[in-house]
Order: C-alpha cells, then sequence, then structure tokens
C-alpha cells in the first residue's frame, strides 16, 4: 500500500508540473492583430471591449499583445501602394493596406520588440464596402494568384499584387518567412449593412482559398449566426452602425474565434 501511494504521488506531482508548464507556456505567448476597424477599435493593448480582441485576449490572457490594425484598411493594394512601414493613416487609402500593417510589424521586431508567436488578421470589410477604390480586386483568382513563382513573388512590389488574392498571398507570404515559427490565423469579415452578402462570401471564399494553399487556419464570420445584416438593418443588436461592432457583438466574435482558434491547435 505504501508503495501504491508513494507511485501515486509522484504521478500526480509528475502531472501537475506538466499542467504548471503549459499554464505558464500560455502565457508567455505573444499575440499580433492586423486588420480593419473592427480590430484596430480595441486599442494598441486590445483594452477597449467593443472590439474583439479584449475578448479574445481575456481567454488566454498571454504574455503580450501588439495591434497594428487601422481603421479603413483593405486587404486588396492598389497600383499606387507603396513599401511604407511607417504609415499609420486610419482611413480609406492606397497605403493603407494589410501589407504595409505587416511590414510595420516586422519592422517593430527588427528594433528590438519580441516575434510575436501568433497573429491574427481580420480584414475585407472594407474591400467589399468601397469596391470602386479597389477595381482591381477581383482580377486574379485564387489559383491564378498562386500560379506566381516563388522567386517572382519574393521581388514583386505591393503595386504589382492589386487583386485580393494576390494581395493575400503577398502579405502572408512576407509574414511566413519573417516570423517562420509563428502561427498565422485568418478570419474572414462579417456581414454588414454597408456591403452585400453575396460580396462579404465572395471576399471570404477567397481568404479561405488562400489559407488553405498556404496552410494557414481560417476562421469563417460571414455567417448570420454572428452579426445579421438582415437584423442589424431591423434594429441594431450587435452594431453601433451595422459595421462596428458593441461590446455585446465584440463579445460574441472574440469568443467564437478563441474557441475555433483552440480547436485548430493554435497557441
Amino acid at each position: 500500500m505504501h508503495d501504491f501511494l508513494l507511485i501515486m504521488k509522484r504521478k500526480l506531482l509528475v502531472l501537475v508540473s506538466i499542467l504548471a508548464v503549459a499554464v505558464v507556456s500560455a502565457r508567455d505567448i505573444r499575440y499580433a492583430f492586423l486588420g480593419d476597424s473592427n480590430t484596430w477599435s480595441g486599442g494598441v493593448g486590445c483594452t477597449q471591449d467593443d472590439s474583439w480582441t479584449y475578448w479574445f485576449m481575456q481567454q488566454f490572457m498571454p504574455a503580450s499583445c501588439y495591434n497594428y490594425a487601422r481603421s479603413g484598411a483593405t486587404w486588396t493594394n492598389t497600383s499606387e501602394t507603396l513599401r511604407l512601414p511607417l504609415d499609420s493613416s486610419a482611413v480609406l487609402g492606397p497605403q493603407n493596406v494589410v501589407f504595409n500593417q505587416a511590414l510595420r510589424l516586422i519592422r517593430s521586431s527588427q528594433m528590438g520588440q519580441p516575434a510575436p508567436d501568433v497573429i491574427l488578421i481580420m480584414a475585407g470589410t472594407n474591400d467589399a464596402w468601397f469596391m470602386a477604390k479597389r477595381p482591381d480586386m477581383w482580377s486574379m483568382t485564387v489559383e491564378e494568384a498562386f500560379a506566381v513563382s516563388e522567386d517572382q513573388l519574393a521581388k514583386m512590389e505591393p503595386n504589382q499584387a492589386v487583386s485580393l488574392a494576390s494581395s493575400i498571398r503577398l502579405t502572408c507570404e512576407t509574414l511566413r518567412r519573417a516570423f517562420p515559427m509563428a502561427d498565422i490565423v485568418l478570419l474572414t469579415p462579417t456581414q454588414t449593412t454597408k456591403a452585400e452578402n453575396e460580396t462579404i462570401s465572395r471576399i471570404s471564399d477567397i481568404i479561405e482559398g488562400c489559407g488553405m494553399i498556404l496552410g494557414m487556419p481560417v476562421v469563417r464570420l460571414d455567417g448570420e449566426q454572428y452579426i445579421s445584416s438582415k437584423q442589424e438593418s431591423r434594429q441594431l443588436t450587435f452594431t453601433k452602425d451595422g459595421v462596428h461592432t458593441n461590446r455585446s457583438g465584440a463579445r460574441r466574435i472574440g469568443l467564437k474565434i478563441a474557441s475555433l482558434t483552440n480547436k485548430y491547435g493554435v497557441r
């Protein structure tokens, strides 16, 4: 009996040690966020509760987070988009794209900021809302964007990747080269009263298609079970204005993203 209790005690100590390491590891993880206004609204430290980033962070309580999102940002580059890592404009424009957010994150890391372990990117709403400002958005399919060779991609400037699919690929491959050990998660936009559901779904399909080829988890949020454009048109429920989440909408989205990233095994 004494030997049995001793063995069980040792096993319990090992289990406690493993759990302790797991907790410490979870809290050591660093998250980086890129995207548009529903991500940007969380603030640099993701402390504002009308953004999904706040509720996501409450689930994981990691070591730190870096929020590089900006209001007005699009996935899609334009013929005028340049490599401008210092650009931090918060209105729709050719330089306010996720690609430049990625460059800012990379620059910060080069200047001494610890590299992120997980990068989450949520964009696409403004691509749908302001399609006229992104005239080449549909100019390439996912398959065409990935037909470009790795050598060509490495030399490509953002104003040469002006379709949605090629913009996503260029941005994600740039991040992957800079942070090869990081998990990169792509989040599709939610429904909005400012764009047709079909357009949001089409954009989400392209994001998902790129993610599948890149081997990156994709969380689809374009279903009406998250934010319903019909409901928001009738009565604002989870948004303030049909686009930007209120506290309830942010919590709803943030907790869902947290549960799905856990499901996909993201750290």
